[in-house]
C-alpha cells in the first residue's frame, strides 16, 4: 500500500514539475523576425474577359521557400484557369481564386495549402490542393517522416482515426469501394497532405476521392498532446507552441455573401484560424461560402438554425430541431456537423436544459462590431481587452468588420499571440470540453461559472 501511494506521489511530483515548467515558459512578445509573412496577390480576366482569376502567394523570409508556392500556383493557372466556363459576370460567376492558406509552427516552420478553388454561378466545381510544410531557416520541405520515425504508433494512431473520421462523415452518401481502405495504409499515410497550425496536425483529403459528386476538402485532425512520445526531436521542437499566447476568434450570424467572403479573405492573409458560428438558414443561399470556410480549414459551428433565442422556443424538441435542421445542410455541404454551439444573444440556460449535445461558447472579450463601430474602435475593443485565452466575439457578416481584421491581427502577432481554434485553444490549455458545459473563455481553470 504504501509503496504505490508512494509510486503515486512521485507521479503528482512529476506532474506538477512538469506543469512549472511550461508555467516558467517565457510568452513571445512580439512576432519573430523569421515569422514576418506578406500575401502577394495578383488579379486578371481572361483573354475574352468571360472568366476571372485571383491568385495569392507569399513573401516570406526564404526566397526558396516563395519559389515552391508560386510555381504550385502558377501550375494551377496554367493547367485549370483555361478550362474556366464563361460569364458575363465573371468575378462573381465564373472565377479561379488560387489562394494560401498558412499557419506558424515551432521555431521555425511555415506550413501551407495552396488552394485552387473553381467556381461557376456560385457553385464550387473543384478544388484542387497542395499542401507544403517548409522550414524557414533552410527554405527545405518538411514531410511526416520528419515528425514521426518508421517505427513510431503515431502511424497506427493516424490510420486508425483516419477509419474513424471518414467512416462517419457524409452520412447521406456510401464511400468509393476500397476508397477508405486503401487511405488508411501507412503507404498512404506517409504520403498524405497535411498541415501544422498552433496545437493541430491536419491530413487533408479531397472528398471525391471517398465520396463521389463532392468537390471540397475533408479534414482529419490530430492534437499534438496526443503524439506524446511519438514524435523525433525536431518535430516536437516544431511543434511545442507553449511560448506563443492564444486567442480564438468567434464569428457569429453568417455567412453571408460579400462580408463573409471579405473576412474570410482577412483572416487567410494574416494566418489565422477561425470559429465560425453559422445561422443555418443562411446557409440555403450562401452554402457556397461555408464551403470555403471549411476547405480552409476553420472550425464550423452552429448558432441555431433560425436565430431564435431558446427562451422564445417553449418545447424542448424544437430547440433540439435548430441543431439537426443546421446540421443536415452541413452534411451535405462539407460532410460535418457543427462542432460547437452558441446561443443567439448568449442566453444559454435553455440550451442548457435541452441538452444540446455539444460545448456551448459564450465569450470573453465582445467586440460590439454589429452596432456599426469604426474598424478602429473594434480593433480598440481586442486591444484594449484582450488575454492569453480569451474568446473574442465577432460577426463576419458585418459591414466593417472585415476591414478591423488587419489591425487586430497586426497588434496580435506582434504581441506574441496566435489565432487559434476553439479545439487548439482547449488543447493549449489542457481542457477537455465538455458537452452541455458552458465556456466564458479558457484557460486552465477550463469551465468558468456562467
Amino acid at each position: 500500500m504504501m509503496k504505490r501511494l508512494g509510486m503515486i506521489l512521485l507521479v503528482i511530483a512529476l506532474l506538477l514539475q512538469a506543469f512549472g515548467a511550461a508555467a516558467e515558459t517565457e510568452k513571445l512578445s512580439s512576432l519573430p523576425e523569421i515569422f514576418v509573412v506578406e500575401p502577394v496577390r495578383e488579379e486578371r480576366f481572361s483573354a475574352d474577359k468571360k472568366s476571372f482569376l485571383k491568385k495569392e502567394t507569399l513573401h516570406t523570409v526564404h526566397p526558396q521557400v516563395d519559389k515552391a508556392i508560386q510555381d504550385i500556383a502558377d501550375g494551377y493557372e496554367a493547367e485549370l484557369f483555361p478550362q474556366m466556363p464563361s460569364s458575363a459576370t465573371p468575378r462573381k460567376n465564373s472565377r479561379m481564386d488560387i489562394n494560401t492558406v498558412y499557419y506558424r509552427t515551432g521555431q521555425s516552420w511555415l506550413s501551407t495549402m495552396i488552394l485552387a478553388r473553381m467556381s461557376h454561378n456560385r457553385e464550387q466545381l473543384c478544388s484542387p490542393f497542395t499542401t507544403r510544410t517548409f522550414d524557414l531557416l533552410t527554405g527545405e520541405r518538411i514531410m511526416l517522416s520528419d515528425l514521426f520515425a518508421e517505427d513510431s504508433p503515431a502511424w497506427e494512431l493516424m490510420s486508425r482515426r483516419v477509419r474513424e473520421h471518414l467512416t462517419s462523415i457524409f452520412p447521406n452518401d456510401q464511400p468509393i469501394d476500397g476508397a477508405i481502405d486503401s487511405l488508411c495504409e501507412k503507404s498512404a499515410l506517409t504520403q498524405a497532405d497535411f498541415t501544422l497550425s498552433a496545437m493541430e496536425l491536419t491530413l487533408h483529403y479531397a472528398a471525391n476521392q471517398v465520396f463521389e459528386g463532392h468537390p471540397g476538402l475533408i479534414h482529419v485532425r490530430f492534437f499534438y498532446p496526443e503524439f506524446s512520445g511519438m514524435m523525433t526531436e525536431e518535430g516536437q521542437k516544431q511543434t511545442d507552441n507553449s511560448r506563443w499566447k492564444m486567442v480564438a476568434i468567434t464569428c457569429d450570424d453568417g455567412p453571408s455573401y460579400a462580408e463573409s467572403a471579405k473576412a474570410l479573405d482577412a483572416f487567410r492573409a494574416v494566418g489565422a484560424r477561425v470559429n465560425y458560428f453559422i445561422v443555418g438558414k443562411k446557409l440555403v443561399n450562401f452554402g457556397d461560402i461555408e464551403m470555403r470556410q471549411f476547405d480552409e480549414n476553420h472550425v464550423i459551428a452552429c448558432h441555431t438554425y433560425n436565430h431564435w433565442s431558446g427562451y422564445s422556443i417553449k418545447i424542448m424538441a424544437n430547440r433540439l430541431k435548430e441543431l439537426s435542421m443546421t446540421n443536415d445542410l452541413l452534411y451535405d455541404l462539407s460532410g460535418e456537423g457543427a462542432r460547437y454551439f452558441r446561443a443567439p444573444g448568449g442566453t444559454y440556460p435553455p440550451w442548457v436544459e435541452c441538452e444540446i449535445g455539444l460545448p456551448i461558447i459564450q465569450w470573453s472579450v465582445d467586440t460590439y462590431d454589429y452596432t456599426g463601430k469604426s474598424p478602429k474602435k473594434i480593433f480598440y475593443s481586442v486591444r484594449n481587452n484582450t488575454t492569453d485565452g480569451d474568446i473574442i466575439l465577432m460577426h463576419d457578416s458585418g459591414l466593417q468588420m472585415y476591414k478591423s481584421i488587419p489591425l487586430i491581427a497586426d497588434y496580435l502577432l506582434n504581441n506574441g499571440y496566435l489565432m487559434v481554434t476553439l479545439d487548439e485553444l482547449a488543447a493549449y490549455q489542457g481542457v477537455m470540453l465538455q458537452p452541455n458545459g458552458v465556456y466564458h473563455r479558457l484557460d486552465d481553470g477550463g469551465m468558468l461559472p456562467s
